[in-house]
């Protein structure tokens, strides 16, 4: 009996420990698409990084520099926040290269980029909360870049086979008031394994669309209720970037359809925002290698094409 024990145990360890060397070989190959080399790494680092890695902190220790010499101190003209996820933050780019350095530039501005790579809604209304930083600046423009994906962020947990532990979500208390989760990760989501299966089964809760909707409005109108108290006079910009596409759809523009639903398009608007298609104002699909400076993030070239004309529209 204790032999059939023994061997059940020694049984499951190899099967468990072959899983993980299959999941490890999954996750590498995925991530070798946007980084290389640097996969193998990347994915070893699941097991040892703390789980606020780039994802919990607001505001980000690896958050950008103001864009611009003297971090705004030499401009007449008043400043441009952003926020968004890796798009805006400029993923592989220098701080000359991504939006915001090439922003600054264009508009001779300060300007503040409160992105980070898979962030999403839910950190703009923290930044707004929490970062002291931009508390008493007044700023002429803020703009938030959308991508489609940061609806599923705002339930997913961010596991397999990203390094990190969890998104920043948000959930309804008892009077229906919005409250960050806390914290919650436990020592065996670092394993590859475990986080594959808690991406399995959220892919299949995250397909609430109306539930998902609705907390994500209700977080852009805490956050424009912020904005209109603190920042009264600031020029609000949802611009919106479709960054799941590639060489076989190159020559497509992405309608606003994919993006917001009808009522989500109409109550953004209530809020204040003007909505702006990247594509659609420039005329042309981005979708195309030239643009990219993976399979998802825009480049260099694509910024320094579209930012002149964002510029030129709000005469910035």
């Amino acid at each position: 009996m204790k032999k059939i024990i023994y061997y059940n145990i020694i049984g499951t360890i190899i099967v468990l420990i072959i899983t993980e060397i299959i999941c490890f070989i999954c996750a590498v190959k995925y991530q070798w698409k946007f980084i290389g080399k640097e996969s193998i790494k990347y994915v070893y680092l699941c097991y040892t990084l703390p789980e606020n890695y780039g994802y919990y902190d607001v505001p980000s220790k690896t958050e950008r520099p103001i864009s611009g010499v003297g971090a705004g101190k030499n401009y007449k003209k008043k400043p441009i926040l952003l926020f968004g996820c890796s798009v805006t933050y400029g993923n592989k780019l220098s701080d000359e290269e991504n939006f915001s350095g090439i922003l600054s530039r264009v508009t001779k501005r300060p300007v503040y980029n409160l992105a980070q790579d898979g962030w999403t809604i839910s950190h703009m209304y923290r930044q707004l909360q929490k970062n002291n930083e931009i508390r008493n600046i007044d700023p002429e423009y803020i703009i938030y870049t959308f991508i489609p994906d940061q609806k599923r962020r705002l339930y997913f947990f961010q596991g397999w086979p990203h390094n990190t532990g969890l998104y920043l979500k948000y959930h309804y208390d008892k009077n229906k008031k919005l409250q960050a989760n806390k914290r919650h990760y436990p020592f065996y989501y670092r394993f590859l394994t475990v986080k594959y299966i808690q991406y399995s089964i959220e892919r299949l809760q995250n397909k609430n669309k109306k539930a998902t909707s609705h907390l994500m409005m209700d977080l852009f109108t805490c956050s424009v209720n912020i904005i209109k108290d603190r920042y009264p006079n600031a020029k609000l910009i949802f611009l919106l970037y479709y960054d799941q596409c590639n060489e076989n759809f190159s020559n497509r523009i992405h309608s606003i359809k994919y993006f917001l639903t009808e009522e989500e398009y109409k109550k953004l608007i209530e809020l204040g925002f003007e909505i702006i298609n990247i594509e659609e104002i420039a005329k042309k699909s981005y979708c195309k290698a030239e643009y990219k400076i993976d399979i998802l993030h825009p480049s260099t070239k694509m910024w320094e094409e579209f930012v002149p004309i964002l510029v030129k529209k709000y005469n910035m």
